[in-house]
């Protein structure tokens, strides 16, 4: 036979055309894979405009309620110590309608011009924390008028503390009080509707000549 007589080593050698060596074959194919590259990380920094803008509106709105916060614990700050040093106050004291209505025109001092409210007393000072009130209250009114009355007697009438002390407290919860001090004109009552305080206080001033009350602080 013709196959006899080919050379032992040659047959071995003879592969055919399509055939790879058995070590190519044996190699592992995720080794032909090549490596995967990570994109970079994203920077925080510049910001976009969006973020800024954000941050603009941010400060804008914290200065403007730390401005209102402010402006409103100033405005009741004179009231809320009027409250405190009420309650500093007894019935055991002599003079104690003078050191209430002290407390009181303490207080209105504070929002209202100072050498105005100062000159007040008698009917004219009863009729100024009547206009100051922000609405009727005849309840109240007539407790202020009880105060009032009792600073000019000798000895008041230790029954009529709580009313009075009620009603200074009353009117410093009630009481309407500008934010500007150089404003004197106060919305009152019915009574004193389409007028001002100053109109009123004229009138009151009147009334008050007319009874030759004494003067007290």
């Amino acid at each position: 036979m013709q196959n006899s007589n080919i050379p032992l080593n040659v047959t071995q050698t003879m592969q055919l055309p399509n055939q790879q060596p058995l070590q190519m074959q044996q190699q592992d194919p995720l080794a032909q894979l090549r490596d995967i590259h990570v994109p970079n990380d994203v920077s925080a920094w510049p910001l976009d405009w969006g973020w800024w803008l954000l941050i603009v509106l941010v400060v804008i709105t914290i200065f403007g309620l730390y401005k209102t916060l402010s402006a409103y614990l100033r405005h009741n700050k004179p009231r809320k110590q009027a409250l405190a040093l009420l309650e500093s106050v007894s019935a055991q004291q002599n003079n104690w309608p003078v050191a209430l209505n002290s407390i009181l025109k303490r207080a209105a001092m504070s929002y209202y011009p100072t050498q105005q409210v100062a000159g007040l007393y008698g009917k004219q000072w009863q009729a100024f924390l009547t206009s100051a009130l922000k609405k009727r209250d005849k309840n109240l009114e007539s407790d202020l008028a009880l105060l009032v009355s009792n600073i000019y007697h000798a000895n008041p009438n230790s029954n009529d503390f709580d009313t009075c002390k009620n009603a200074v407290k009353g009117w410093l919860s009630k009481a309407r009080f500008p934010k500007n001090k150089l404003t004197f004109d106060v919305p009152g009552n019915e009574e004193f509707e389409g007028s001002n305080t100053q109109a009123t206080l004229k009138s009151a001033s009147a009334n008050n000549n007319q009874a030759k009350e004494p003067h007290h602080a």
